[in-house]
C-alpha cells in the first residue's frame, strides 16, 4: 500500500483520542520508524500497530509493557493489523527504546489532542507544549520504570528483612 494511501483514511480533525493516535503514528515517516518485526516491510504495519497501542495507551495512563501485551491479546482487530502472533512484553520493551523519539513525538500529538477536547470542554483555558512534551516524557519515563520494577521483581524473590521493615512501619526510622 503506497504512503499516500494511509492518508486517505485519516480525519481531518480527529474527534476520538483513537483517530488523533492514528493520524500522529500514520504522520510518521517510515525511516524514522526502527522495524521490530522480521519482515515487516513497506509501511512497516507491525510496528506501526504496536506504536499507536502503546500511545493510546499511555494517552490513558496504562504503562506496563505486560498489560500493553494483555490488551493486544483480548483486541481482535489487533492480530489482524499486526499480523501473526502478538506481541510480548520484551518486543513492546524494545520498541520504546528503540523508538524513543517517534513515541514522545506521537505521545505529544495525543496528549494535545486531549488538552483540546479540554479547553472546548472548559476543563482548561490554554496550552502548553512545553508542558505536553514534559508530560510525555514523565510518562515514558514510567512506563520504563513500572517495567524494570516488574523485572526486578522476578528476578528477586525475597526481598531484604530491612527492607521489609521499612515499609511495615508508618514512622521512618532515623539512622
Amino acid at each position: 500500500m503506497p504512503r499516500d494511501a494511509f492518508q486517505d483514511f485519516l480525519t481531518p480533525n480527529p474527534r476520538t483520542l483513537e483517530q488523533a493516535v492514528h493520524r500522529a503514528v500514520c504522520g510518521i515517516a517510515d525511516q524514522s520508524l526502527k522495524p521490530l518485526m522480521p519482515g515487516d516491510v513497506g509501511p512497516l504495519t507491525q510496528t506501526r500497530a504496536l506504536l499507536a497501542l502503546m500511545v493510546f495507551c499511555y494517552a490513558r495512563q496504562i504503562y506496563g509493557s505486560t498489560d500493553l501485551s494483555d490488551i493486544a491479546q483480548r483486541d481482535p482487530d489487533f492480530a489482524r493489523i499486526s499480523g501473526e502472533g502478538f506481541p510480548q512484553a520484551t518486543i513492546i520493551r524494545r520498541l520504546r527504546v528503540e523508538n524513543r523519539e517517534v513515541v514522545h513525538r506521537c505521545l505529544v500529538a495525543a496528549l494535545h489532542f486531549l488538552v483540546e477536547r479540554k479547553i472546548l470542554l472548559g476543563v482548561l483555558t490554554k496550552v502548553s507544549d512545553a508542558q505536553l512534551a514534559e508530560e510525555a516524557n514523565r510518562r515514558i519515563i514510567m512506563a520504563a520504570f513500572l517495567d524494570s520494577v516488574e523485572l526486578d521483581g522476578k528476578q528477586v524473590q525475597n526481598p531484604p528483612v530491612e527492607i521489609c521493615y521499612l515499609f511495615a512501619n508508618r514512622k521512618a526510622r532515623g539512622h
